[in-house]
């Protein structure tokens, strides 16, 4: 009987997440609502949705499995992200939120259509969140499933048509909307989860200096499968990263604080607050909450290298059960919070990306077309988008073998070479030219698709760094430079409309 108390509590939940997002369609009164739930939530919704959809479940396994692997070196990346979001609300977030006021938004790409006034600038910004938000959702399925399946007790196939298909039909019927809402409630239960990891890692290291200490006195210790050294190194400040401190290490604090600006998660959420003199107040509060977050990314991680390090465990052959043997030596009270607080992660991002994926193909290529729909039509032509993308993610990711996991590398770089050209350069510098963005997405589309298959056939880059940094680095250089040298709807030429967002 007490087998099957954490798998309903989760079961409970999840329906429960399912409700808060059928909820959501008595909101939508239009099609920018459906697409972007424009102007509708508080900051507190949007506080705890960006939160839950920067973090997701990468933070509750991949982060802790990469702790286990190569120590502190991960920690770069997490932290440096909560930083982001301050930069991100208090830097851009004003004018963003602007373009919602003096034109009709609900996707990025209605922003950088008013702005540069190029249906050519839409199509390629949409094709770039279309192939990240793909990339991300077949990856949440093929990871997410396995999990789902270990939570609920059930195959992993019924597991993710089970969840995944639930997230497809309240997302269909209330679009980001739904997406907002529930990734608001999911947020909130992500942070009790937090709670429990914190009284987890008391309840089995004693805290920091015995986990600290154990770990990096226990040498190298042997398994059935593999073999853990520790030294004291992999405590350090710069932990394990192989072949790359310091180098990557200074590398990862900026992109993946600048990163965050060009993350359609807190983009998108940007025109979503109905008041923007709460932006401040996001920035600040969902920053702190997200470096929250990120202790379960780091405790977890500690937990499984003092399990080892103590010989509770043998050394784990796949790291990302790290997780997961923590989990299952605590409370079953304990078991059940963190294990919401996961599912609450994959649900909450696998949500806003069929959402802003289904938008980009109903909305923003329609739109780039030049097609004419009527607004109750363009409505019902993004359910239909979603249910397609949804039904096409899931087998993707549960049958797309090796292909998901190489496009599982794909999307947070690939999101910025995108967005931060379009959106961020464009609101923040009043001669960012048409040309120049336009320049700036095809370099970006480019790199990422060549690059990503150069790392394939083996190609390493320099101090270990990802392929997407260098498809970042070259799509805003190529913006600035080719802006310097063209004029389209920059300086003077920006569309009158527009113009008065320069000045807040």
């Amino acid at each position: 009987m007490m087998d099957l108390v954490v798998p309903g509590f989760v079961a409970l939940f999840i329906l429960s997440v399912f409700g808060v997002g059928l909820y959501s369609k008595r909101l939508i009164d239009s099609s920018d609502e459906f697409y972007g739930a424009t102007k509708m939530f508080g900051a507190a919704v949007i506080t705890l949705a960006s939160m839950s959809g920067i973090m997701s479940a990468f933070g509750f396994i991949g982060g802790p499995g990469l702790v286990y692997e190569m120590g502190t070196s991960s920690l770069w990346m997490t932290f440096a992200s909560g930083l982001g979001f301050a930069m991100a609300y208090w830097i851009i977030g004003k004018r963003v939120r602007g373009m919602a006021d003096v034109a009709d938004i609900g996707t990025l790409g209605d922003i950088a259509d008013e702005r540069f006034n190029s249906g050519a600038i839409r199509a390629m910004l949409a094709l770039i969140l279309f192939i990240a938000c793909w990339a991300y959702l077949a990856s949440q399925v093929a990871g997410g499933g396995y999990v789902l399946s270990v939570i609920l007790g059930i195959s992993i196939e019924a597991a993710v048509w089970l969840v995944f298909g639930l997230i497809i039909l309240y997302v269909a019927v209330g679009g980001m909307a739904s997406a907002q809402l529930a990734g608001a409630y999911t947020g909130a239960v992500m942070l009790i989860g937090v709670v429990g990891v914190v009284v987890g890692f008391f309840q089995i290291a004693g805290g920091m200096g015995s986990t600290t200490v154990t770990v990096v006195e226990a040498g190298e210790l042997t398994g059935e499968d593999v073999t853990k050294a520790f030294t004291p190194q992999l405590l350090d400040g710069w932990g394990l990263a192989e072949g790359a401190a310091p180098g990557l290490l200074l590398i990862w604090p900026i992109v993946f604080s600048i990163g965050v600006m060009g993350q359609p998660q807190v983009l998108q959420r940007m025109f979503s607050i109905d008041d923007p003199k709460g932006l401040r107040t996001v920035g600040l509060v969902s920053g702190v909450t997200y470096a929250v977050g990120s202790l379960l990314w780091m405790l977890i991680g500690f937990v499984a290298l003092y399990m080892v390090a103590t010989g509770t465990i043998e050394p784990l052959v796949d790291p990302d059960m790290a997780a997961f043997e923590f989990v299952e030596r605590l409370h079953i009270v304990l078991q059940m919070i963190i294990y919401a607080g996961l599912v609450a992660a994959i649900m909450s991002t696998a949500a806003f990306f069929l959402s802003v994926a289904s938008g980009a193909i109903a909305r923003d290529f329609v739109r780039a077309m030049g097609w004419k729909v009527s607004e109750r039509r363009e409505t019902w032509l993004g359910r239909a988008a979603v249910l397609g993308v949804g039904v096409g993610s899931v087998l993707f990711g549960l049958y797309g073998g090796h292909l998901v996991a190489i496009l599982g590398t794909f999307g947070w770089g690939t999101f910025v070479s995108g967005t931060v050209p379009a959106v961020v350069v464009g609101l923040l510098w009043k001669g960012a030219s048409r040309e120049g963005v336009t320049a700036g997405l095809a370099s970006a589309l480019i790199l990422n698709i060549t690059l990503l298959a150069a790392t394939q056939l083996g190609f390493t880059f320099p101090i270990g760094m990802d392929f997407y940094f260098i498809a970042i680095a070259v799509s805003i250089s190529v913006t600035i430079f080719v802006s310097f040298l063209t004029d389209g709807a920059s300086g003077e030429n920006v569309p009158e409309h527009v113009k008065p967002i320069f000045k807040l």
